[in-house]
């Protein structure tokens, strides 16, 4: 998932007509303020990271000249918020807001939900803990998509009437549109506004990708260097090599976030792989990273990228390379690129454990490329993925008790 930060994001929906305040990013205090200047309304200073919650942690300023637009960008530059250091700051006019709404559009289950409230701003969280029934829910058709006809529905239950419900129905199709036209996964317009002449207007909004679109969109795909994907935190330069290589090779896909654990996985499936992971926790033991992978050419390259970046993470104490049958990519083609990195890095073996169950065509193949390194255990065809799991689990702990 790529998320865009809230200039992108706006400039992606005014290009398709939709109302967003005029705005533009900046990295200097002086060059906003003299932007902020143009503006006739006052100005809404906001730290651009792909975030939302940035108004409760007070980095989104109101301010009325350009001189405290100045000072807003001085104090929120070089600043982190949940997590993400702030190197640019999003400058746009001070909109006029009589109501605050609250819509978005997920993916993240089947079917997708879209989730909307007469009740938005930077309090939702706490409306919907308060109150749930103040947030209304509904499915989105594969098929069908989000029409006026729910829209109407969907507002009407949240108590939205006369001209506010025609004007929001309306935009709720129209920012769905642009949800589908972006291959997004997640949308959230957090508030959209009426004025005192009933129009419309998107305050805040985020915007999350599918990966696999961005060849749909250049413009994004060129700067989707990882730094954004993961809106919870900034990735870290080993995680940014993975992103990296996987925009560059072409072919399958390897994903890889690092955790605060010391047993590194490579790890394949994303079924599979989250199984191992929980059943990893199940039993006490603390996994250093998360991987997915998908077959293809240029996997093995990728590979050598995720070792690397598994090496060189200091945590890692132990590795578990565990992949299903169902994988359907030749064995030799994942023990191989290990292999070769395990020299590259001069690894010891009998040191470093290293915990091996691969299952499917090529076994043997893989079994003899690993069987140089001593101390290796390859586990056997019949061996679970509980067995690999707990073997790798009982020798951390192996190596713990030896302390």
């Amino acid at each position: 998932m790529f998320t865009l930060t809230e200039d992108l994001t706006k400039a992606f929906l005014s290009d398709l007509g939709l109302p967003v305040p005029q705005g533009l990013a900046f990295v200097k205090s002086g060059e906003a303020a003299r932007y902020a200047g143009t503006l006739s309304s006052g100005a809404v200073v906001k730290a651009l990271i792909p975030t939302g919650r940035r108004g409760k942690a007070g980095a989104v300023v109101l301010t009325d000249t350009p001189e405290e637009v100045k000072a807003a960008a001085g104090r929120l530059l070089g600043t982190e918020v949940h997590g993400f250091a702030v190197e640019k700051i999003y400058v746009e006019s001070k909109v006029e807001i009589c109501r605050e709404f609250y819509l978005s559009f997920s993916l993240d289950s089947f079917p997708g939900q879209i989730l909307i409230s007469s009740s938005g701003g930077v309090d939702i969280e706490e409306t919907h803990a308060r109150d749930s029934a103040s947030v209304i829910r509904g499915d989105i058709d594969p098929i069908k998509g989000v029409n006026k006809k729910q829209a109407r529905y969907l507002w009407q239950q949240a108590g939205v009437t006369g001209d506010e419900l025609a004007e929001v129905v309306s935009a709720t199709t129209s920012l769905y549109d642009a949800f589908v036209k972006a291959d997004a996964v997640m949308m959230e317009i957090n508030p959209l506004v009426l004025d005192s002449d009933g129009a419309v207007s998107i305050v805040g909004a985020m915007l999350a990708i599918d990966e696999n679109g961005l060849p749909r969109h250049p413009d994004w795909a060129e700067i989707a260097d990882g730094s954004l994907i993961a809106s919870w935190r900034k990735f870290n330069a080993r995680e940014l090599s993975v992103s990296e290589a996987n925009r560059k090779i072409k072919g399958g896909a390897v994903r890889y976030t690092e955790l605060d654990g010391d047993i590194a996985l490579l790890v394949g499936g994303g079924g599979a792989g989250l199984l191992q992971h929980d059943m990893m926790l199940a039993i006490g033991g603390r996994p250093a990273n998360h991987t997915d992978t998908n077959p293809g050419a240029g996997i093995e390259e990728k590979f050598k990228v995720t070792i690397r970046a598994i090496f060189d993470n200091p945590n890692v104490k132990c590795l578990l390379v565990s992949f299903n049958h169902q994988q359907l990519t030749h064995c030799a083609r994942k023990a191989q690129p290990l292999a070769e990195i395990l020299r590259e890095r001069n690894v010891n073996t009998q040191e470093f454990p290293i915990i091996v169950r691969l299952v499917g065509p090529g076994e043997e193949e893989a079994k003899e490329i690993l069987d140089e390194f001593p101390g290796l255990t390859y586990l056997p065809f019949d061996a679970s993925l509980d067995d690999a799991v707990r073997a790798a689990v009982d020798i951390r702990n192996a190596m713990e008790n030896v302390k």
